[in-house]
C-alpha cells in the first residue's frame, strides 16, 4: 500500500515542495519508481495535470556525486520508465523531475512553479501473476540473484525493487533471479522454474 499526498498548492518549486512534504511528516517528494505507485499517482494527480495543465513535482533528482538521475530513495529509474523525451538529459542544469500533463516524466530546472506530490519511501507492493513451469527467455543480464527459501520470498524480493519486471525461482537450486524490463524477451517452458511476472508501466 502506498501513501501519497498531493499538496494543495500550485505555486511550489520542487525544492520547496520537498521541504513542505517533509514538514507534513512524509519522506519528501513521492518516489514513483514502481508501476504500482505510478498508476496511483496518475489517478491522484489527474485533475491538476489534465484540467489545470499543470506539471507535478515528484521525487526524481539529478545526483552530482553519482552523475545520474535517481529517485529520492537513491534507486535508479527502471528501463521502461515513461520519460517525456527518452532518454532524459543527465545534467545538473535540469536536476528536478516532474510529471507532465500526459503523465510522463521530465527533468526541469527549479524555477518553474507547480503542484507537488508527497510520499513515504518504505511502502512497497507488486501486482502481477505467476507463470508455473516457465522462465524468462532470451536473458541478457539480471538485476540480482540470490538463494531464497521459497517462491513467495522471491516474489517479495521483486516487490522491493521498483525496476523488477520478472522474478524467476529455480526449484532445483532455490535461486531467485530478478530482471528489469529489457533484460529478457518473452517466456519459455522450464519445468524446474516458476516465474512471477509484474505489470510494467
Amino acid at each position: 500500500m502506498f501513501d501519497l499526498h498531493l499538496l494543495n498548492n500550485s505555486s511550489c518549486r520542487p525544492s520547496k515542495g520537498h521541504s513542505l512534504c517533509q514538514g507534513l511528516g512524509y519522506d519528501g517528494l513521492a518516489v514513483l519508481s514502481s508501476p504500482e505507485a505510478y498508476r496511483l499517482a496518475l489517478e491522484l494527480t489527474a485533475h491538476v495535470r489534465i484540467s489545470d495543465k499543470s506539471r507535478v513535482a515528484v521525487g526524481l533528482f539529478y545526483h552530482s556525486t553519482h552523475k545520474a538521475i535517481l529517485w529520492a530513495d537513491d534507486t535508479l529509474p527502471a528501463h521502461d520508465t515513461p520519460w517525456s523525451n527518452p532518454p532524459p538529459t543527465v545534467s545538473g542544469y535540469k536536476p528536478y523531475g516532474r510529471m507532465t500533463g500526459g503523465g510522463s516524466f521530465l527533468m526541469t530546472t527549479n524555477t518553474f512553479q507547480s503542484h507537488a506530490l508527497c510520499g513515504r519511501y518504505d511502502m512497497k507492493e507488486a501486482v502481477g501473476k505467476t507463470l508455473v513451469g516457465k522462465a524468462p527467455a532470451n536473458q541478457t543480464s539480471h538485476l540480482e540473484q540470490r538463494e531464497t527459501t521459497s517462491f513467495m520470498k522471491c516474489v517479495v524480493l521483486c516487490s522491493t525493487d521498483g525496476r523488477c519486471r520478472a522474478a524467476e525461482y529455480n526449484l532445483s537450486t532455490s535461486t531467485c533471479t530478478v530482471f528489469d524490463a529489457g533484460m529478457f524477451l518473452g517466456f519459455s517452458e522450464n519445468p524446474t522454474t516458476n516465474t512471477f511476472t509484474r505489470d510494467g508501466f
